[in-house]
């Protein structure tokens, strides 16, 4: 009877080792990923869009490249980069659009790319086609994690403005699927990251 009891009380201690054992890999895999998470913000000035991500990157991909593009009719546009390295914790883009709520309509587009390192940040201006009428934003879920790879590409946000016929519903993932969309828009603003 005294050996069976041992027998048990062994079999209980072995499947709790082995319930702890495959709970802490598991805590190691997600540790190891590389990752973006989307922070919405609260509030964002009337004429902004804003997107925030945590950025968590060092486990497999080196690094990120930051890019605003403006494609108008197959014609794109770049801004300078903004590179991401391991240490950046943060990253912060704001859309500021120029002359919007006036009479003139959208002119341009500010578009500010921030990290947490002093040293890497972007501004640049881009000029609207005058009939720009509205305009439609697109980033991702509040909290929404984007795994990353190398060698991967990711849009991070995205603006498409109405220039008289109304705009396309969109997200992120289908601009970067369906590439066509982006190539042939009428005026569409994208950051794209690259993973390295």
């Amino acid at each position: 009877m005294k050996k069976k009891k041992l027998f048990g009380v062994i079999l209980i201690v072995i499947g709790i080792v082995i319930c702890l054992g495959v709970g802490v890999n598991f805590v190691k895999k997600q540790k190891q990923e590389d990752t973006l998470k989307f922070i919405k913000e609260n509030v964002s000035p009337i004429n902004t869009e804003c997107a925030d991500y945590e950025v968590n990157i060092g486990k497999n991909v080196g690094g990120a490249t930051i890019i605003a593009e403006l494609w108008q009719d197959g014609v794109c546009t770049q801004s300078s980069p903004v590179i991401l390295n391991t240490q950046t914790s943060h990253l912060h883009i704001s859309l500021l659009m120029d002359g919007f709520g006036t009479n003139e309509g959208i002119q341009g587009l500010n578009v500010q790319i921030d990290t947490n390192e002093r040293v890497s940040s972007m501004l640049t201006y881009f000029d609207l086609p005058s009939q720009v009428r509205g305009y439609s934003f697109t980033a991702y879920d509040n909290k929404e994690v984007i795994k990353v790879n190398a060698g991967e590409e990711h849009i991070l946000a995205a603006m498409a403005f109405d220039l008289g016929d109304g705009v396309r519903s969109m997200d992120c993932t289908s601009l970067l699927e369906e590439q066509e969309r982006v190539t042939s828009a009428s005026c569409l603003l994208i950051v794209r990251a690259t993973f390295a």
